[in-house]
């Protein structure tokens, strides 16, 4: 068995005396063993050398660091769920819509933000729906936020709030199809846009995310992600149980 510190291939080893056995196994009962810089070999048998009120004391001490409990601290689990975006499920919506919930709005870069909307009926078939009252992209896109806004607690008072929830990040795909400077002026646009209404622009997060589709360049990606993780832990019903039924 190998003691304290890292055992390498080339590393001296250290054969202990019966007298030094026994000095160092009365170190380890008492917690004054102080850690080598380099690496030894006990060369024991650790059946007999390490008793078993060794072992307790070494097992309490591990339980009362916590560390299950401190890695559990840090994990989340979410359920995404993918809504659709054609005006024939709109009715659906509000049955799997929560104030529980972190929603990620997600628009095509690719699209004026001011030309007529062309719903498609499903993602990857060019065949169009009709949109019968004229809306834009971007009111479209602003539409959602609406939907939202009506999910917000009423226990909050939005007067006192820079942010309220349901939360919302604003997430643009096909980054790949415009420049730099295009996309920073249609994050303007949609920004202006939500300073027009104060109550929509409550539940969004401030920073615009871009990704790339095709991933031949660097996009937000990671921010994105590390976002959500951030909005996520400071949200109230985190950690809270639930009953299963």
């Amino acid at each position: 068995m190998e003691g304290v510190g890292s055992k390498t291939p080339d590393a001296k080893k250290f054969k202990l005396d019966e007298k030094e056995k026994r000095a160092r196994h009365a170190d380890l009962l008492t917690g004054s063993l102080e850690e080598r810089n380099e690496p030894f070999d006990l060369d024991i048998e650790t059946s007999v050398v390490f008793s078993s009120e060794l072992m307790e004391r070494v097992v309490r001490y591990l339980k009362h660091l916590k560390l299950d409990q401190e890695i559990k601290a840090k994990e989340y689990v979410l359920d995404m769920w993918d809504f659709a975006g054609q005006h024939l499920y709109y009715a659906s919506h509000p049955v799997f819509l929560s104030s529980r919930a972190v929603y990620i709005l997600v628009c095509n870069l690719s699209k004026e933000l001011n030309a007529v909307a062309e719903p498609c009926v499903k993602q990857g078939i060019t065949r169009k729906l009709k949109n019968t009252n004229g809306e834009t992209n971007l009111e479209n896109l602003l539409s959602w936020l609406v939907s939202v806004r009506r999910l917000r607690p009423e226990t909050e008072d939005d007067g006192k709030l820079l942010l309220v929830r349901p939360k919302v990040i604003i997430v643009g795909t096909n980054a790949d199809s415009r420049a730099v400077e295009d996309r920073n002026e249609m994050w303007k646009c949609i920004q202006e846009s939500l300073t027009e209404n104060d109550d929509l622009q409550k539940h969004v997060i401030r920073k615009l995310f871009s990704i790339d589709n095709t991933g031949s360049q660097a996009d937000d990606r990671e921010a994105l992600k590390n976002e959500m993780l951030d909005v996520l832990s400071r949200e109230p019903y985190m950690g809270e149980k639930v009953p299963v039924r």
